[in-house]
């Protein structure tokens, strides 16, 4: 054995010495060739580029050109030339930064920069993908570059140049006189956060140099896979032909503060100057061998273009180590062939001794415990085969003589358990009656035919605060427990009503009757009786139950006091202004058929609305935060609350918007209201953060019947005069002027509150659908509904949201649009039940609606749709703007089951801040961060933030704006749930989806 082993090492040695280095150059050969194709292309590409321009430019019409420079370049304040701003196009087009004097660039620039401009919008898309740029520089010091998604010409700045770039330097005659194509070094591009080399071709034209060609190439990619390949066999490096370390697992960022440039020779590290000497001294573009120290084994391959070199190193160590498990190996193999011999011997001998002696001790143990075992039934005819055959004998006599005694004792108990039993339920039947009765808060009395009390359970002596326990009045007469009652004289008088009643229910027993009353210490009662009635239908007694209902009445006032009033100011809001507004109207119609000639009907029929709100309020939330908003809208509604009589009404609409509404008021009556309100807001001093402030507003009056005789009107032309008041300079207040009333703000906003009118009622809405996708697997996760509006005047032209929801919101006709939309939506579930989940947009105006989530959940309810397929989207700008209001509003929503989704997250002042009080299922993020995600570094920590937080909350993410595959990939690597946007499906009547779940 050992001298096998010892013949085994020698092998393996010899075989490892000639197979190592021949894998080694392999395996290095393989990356390097996966490496530089790309190299290769960038080259070709640069020399395809600089043929076809100089193609163009001797063909190219110098007029047309010089037309063509006209058109799409300008010069800029600051001096440069630059696309006009109407043409850029960063996906699409190149982008250009130009020096040149007042008079402009001559014409031999003009000719170029027209002729390059169409090649690279032509061709730039195409080449660009493999590559980050395509580009061309000018002599006269200029930029022309293609890079998707940058534009290099808006943010070049007056001392943009490229006249001391590497590409102009290796591009110079003097320098390249062979006018070769060549490569820059590695260097670092803040505009793309990544390393970069690019590949140059000098350009001339007309007798001389006129600049370059050219593309970067990001190798960021390579630099990673190079700093991730230390493996357990040895690890990779790329080095350049000067001696300059590209990439290094270890050194990495030491290569990145030299700038991309870190020579060998200034790291006094012997293994890598080694290498150094190898593949320079070796004069070949790829080899392999053992290090001159003989510990590591080097193998390099060369990646054309960039002359760059691919090395691989492996300690020899390691190759010792590999021969070693190999000879453990082959030992192991031979001391395996014992093995199956053994286990056949032992199997043998377990087989024929140990398992029958096995079986019949555990029958033994068994039979000793008083059990039946199984039989042990031995096939053999030896020792052990008999006395298995003699034990199952006697255990089958055992068990038969046991089975007869059994038998006989079961009947007897079974007869003395079945009456046992009886009696237990019945006890334990009485036991459960009277500890529910006993747990109930509601009071229990029961009395007999006779009036007797047979049970009464401690609540009812709770409620009515008798002392004593309930077994002290059983077989007593039920007005001995009202005379123990502890109440005043209205209790009392209430309760020999109620004991009169007991009397009469004995007169007529089969009525039941309920009623409430108040005791003296400030709580209802609700008492109500029923007749009992045995099996027979015979009447045994009466049964009593009294319920403390105080919370429930007070909880009943209460619902009905925030229904009318605003949760952060106290004061009435927007649906109690529109019915206060329309009894007054109400009012005004029945004095309508009164004598207008009689004074005191006049002022009955006379009234006033005042709109206005605070100025520059926008620049408070945004400054010192919704919370110091909040505060500064209480402190108005209390100054503001502080001069209105009682007979008028203040209410908070929305935001910072309040109106009053003063039925019976004269015209000096309401000016004079207006003047102390504007003057209250102007000169009452706000300290803020420890800075003094002083706000103004803008008031509007409208005055009935002098300038409407309808709600809708009157309200109009209150907010009209409100923004007259503003028109006038703001901190003032003024009365509605029909002749100031043609401003094309008003009339437009009017024009839009009557289209939108016709619209609900002539049907003209309709929906769209856009899909949104599951991020991992690309399947539809639901659909999100928009609502369009059918032109009047052409019917084939659809007007987009953005045209009308602004001019809804205003005059409140938001709120019956989003009832469409959800009954439309519901509608559309209920038909068609395979149709994925549905995402319908409310408005914050809909904060305001109370009844919404009910009215949601009854038409889930008729439609038969689960909650669970509604999805109910909120912008986070209208929730935090309303926060306790949407807090409201959400939980209403949760609570008939629809899921809901926090739209444009991210915009709002500290959002994350938010989400505690906001409890959504969904946040979609706001497209602001997704458009140019690509490019935008801040714009990818902040997703990646939003996500996180998001998931460890337990809340989804969707990511609209999704509009390239690029955005797409990202966002997979990020992490986001769902995504949606053009790239993926357009928001369309006849969504695919529709049709396939109606299939």
């Amino acid at each position: 054995m050992v001298l096998l082993s010892l013949l085994g090492y020698a092998a393996l040695s010899a075989v490892a010495d000639h197979a190592v280095p021949l894998l080694m150059r392999q395996a290095v050969e393989l990356r390097a060739q996966a490496v530089e194709g790309l190299f290769v292309q960038a080259g070709q590409s640069a020399q395809q580029v600089q043929q076809d321009l100089l193609t163009r430019l001797r063909a190219a019409d110098t007029e047309a050109a010089l037309s063509r420079f006209d058109e799409l370049f300008a010069r800029g304040p600051d001096g440069l030339w630059r696309l006009r701003p109407g043409k850029v196009d960063t996906a699409n087009a190149p982008t250009l930064y130009l020096h040149h004097g007042p008079a402009g660039p001559d014409e031999s620039t003009r000719v170029r920069a027209a002729v390059s401009y169409d090649l690279f919008r032509e061709r730039g898309p195409a080449l660009v993908p493999p590559f980050f740029s395509a580009y061309m520089d000018f002599v006269e010091d200029g930029l022309m570059v293609y890079a998707r998604g940058v534009d290099w010409g808006s943010g070049a700045t007056a001392d943009a140049s490229n006249a001391d770039y590497p590409t102009m330097r290796g591009a110079d005659p003097q320098r390249n006189s062979e006018r070769r194509i060549f490569w820059t070094p590695v260097y670092f591009d803040e505009q793309a956060k990544a390393w970069m080399v690019s590949v140059i071709q000098p350009l001339d034209w007309q007798g001389r140099w006129v600049g370059t060609v050219g593309h970067d190439l990001s190798i960021e990619t390579l630099i990673d896979a190079v700093a991730a390949s230390r493996d357990q066999l040895g690890m990779q490096l790329i080095l350049s032909a000067e001696g300059d370390l590209i990439s290094h697992p270890d050194l990495r960022d030491r290569i990145a503060a030299a700038n991309g440039q870190l020579q060998i020779a200034g790291l006094k590290d012997p293994l890598l100057e080694q290498v150094h000497r190898m593949v320079s001294n070796a004069h070949t573009d790829r080899g392999a061998g053992l290090s001159a120290d003989g510990t590591q084994w080097i193998a390099w391959s060369r990646i054309r273009g960039p002359n760059w070199y691919q090395i691989y190193l492996m300690p020899q160590s390691r190759v010792d180590g590999l021969v070693m498990w190999g000879m453990l190996g082959l030992g192991g193999i031979g001391l395996l062939g014992l093995v199956p011999v053994l286990w056949s011997m032992r199997r043998r001998v377990n087989t024929l001794v140990v398992r029958p002696l096995q079986h019949l001790t555990e029958a033994v143990d068994t039979l000793g415990q008083g059990q039946t075992p199984t039989p042990v039934a031995l096939d053999t005819e030896d020792e052990l085969g008999r006395l298995a055959r003699a034990f199952d004998c006697m255990v089958s006599e055992l068990v038969q003589k046991r089975a007869m005694a059994t038998a006989q004792a079961q009947a007897l108990q079974a007869e003395v358990d079945g009456r046992r039993q009886y009696m237990v339920s019945l006890e334990e039947e009485r036991a459960r009656l009277f500890a529910l009765l006993g747990a109930m808060k509601l009071g229990i009395l029961f009395v007999t035919t006779e009036n007797q009390v047979t049970y009464c359970n401690p609540a009812f002596l709770s409620i009515w605060r008798i002392e004593g326990d309930e077994a002290s009045f059983v077989g007593r007469p039920a007005s001995d427990i009202f005379q123990a009652v502890q109440h005043g004289p209205t209790s009392l008088a209430a309760l020999a009503h109620h004991a009169h009643h007991a009397r009469e229910s004995l007169v007529a027993p089969g009525l039941s009757s309920r009623y409430e009353m108040d005791v003296g210490d400030g709580r209802t009662l609700l008492l109500r009786s029923h007749p009992v009635h045995d099996s027979d239908k015979r009447y045994i007694g009466r049964l009593w139950i009294h319920e403390d209902v105080t919370r429930e009445r007070e909880t009943a006032a209460q619902l009905i006091y925030l229904a009318e009033r605003d949760a952060l100011t106290g004061l009435y809001n927007r649906r109690r202004f529109e019915d206060e507004l329309l009894r007054f109207f109400r009012g005004y119609e029945r004095h309508d058929r009164r004598d207008p000639r009689d004074p005191s009907d006049l002022r009955e029929r006379q009234g006033a609305l005042l709109f206005f709100d605070l100025d520059e309020f926008k620049a408070i939330n945004d400054t010192f935060g919704h919370r110091i908003g909040d505060s500064v809208l209480v402190r108005v509604g209390g100054d503001v609350q502080a001069l209105v009589r009682q007979t008028e009404t203040l209410c908070r609409l929305g935001g910072d918007e309040f109106a009053v509404l003063m039925p019976h008021a004269s015209v000096e009556e309401a000016q004079h209201l207006a003047e102390r309100i504007v003057r209250a807001i102007s000169e009452g001093p706000f300290v803020i953060e420890g800075q003094s402030l002083r706000l103004t507003t803008s008031l509007g009056i409208a005055l009935a019947p002098q300038h409407a005789d309808n709600a809708e009107d009157l309200v109009a032309h209150a907010d009209a005069a409100m923004y007259q008041a503003k028109h006038l300079g703001k901190n003032c207040w003024s009365v509605y002027q029909p002749g100031h009333h043609a401003s094309q703000e008003t009339i437009t906003r009017l024009a839009w509150n009557e289209r939108i009118s016709r619209a609900l009622e002539r049907d003209l809405l309709r929906l769209h659908y856009q899909g949104v996708y599951d991020a991992a697997t690309g399947e539809l996760s639901h659909l999100e509904v928009l609502v369009r509006m059918r032109d009047e005047a052409d019917g084939t032209r659809l007007i987009a949201p953005r045209q009308f929801i602004g001019y809804a919101e205003k005059s409140g006709k938001i709120l019956e649009i989003d009832r469409w939309v959800a009954r439309e939506s519901i509608a559309l579930l209920g038909a068609q039940p395979q149709l994925p989940a549905l995402a319908i947009n409310i408005s914050a105006r809909s904060f305001d609606d109370p009844s919404l989530p009910a009215y949601i959940a009854g038409q889930l309810q008729a439609a038969g749709v689960a909650p669970q397929r509604l999805l109910v989207e909120l912008t986070e700008t209208s929730a935090v703007s309303d926060l306790r209001d949407a807090e409201r509003f959400i939980d209403a929503l949760r609570h008939t089951g629809c899921q809901v989704c926090l739209d444009d997250f991210g915009t709002g002042f500290a959002s994350f801040a938010y989400l505690k009080h906001l409890k959504v299922d969904v946040l979609k993020i706001d497209g602001l961060f997704i458009r140019n995600l690509t490019h935008e570094h801040d714009n990818q920590v902040f997703v990646r933030a939003i996500i996180d937080v998001a998931r460890g909350l337990g809340r989804r993410t969707v990511a609209e704006f999704v509009e390239s595959q690029e955005i797409l990939d990202m966002l997979k690597t990020l992490g986001v749930d769902m995504v949606q946007g053009y790239h993926l499906d357009q928001p369309q009547a006849e969504h695919p989806a529709l049709a396939t779940s109606a299939v």
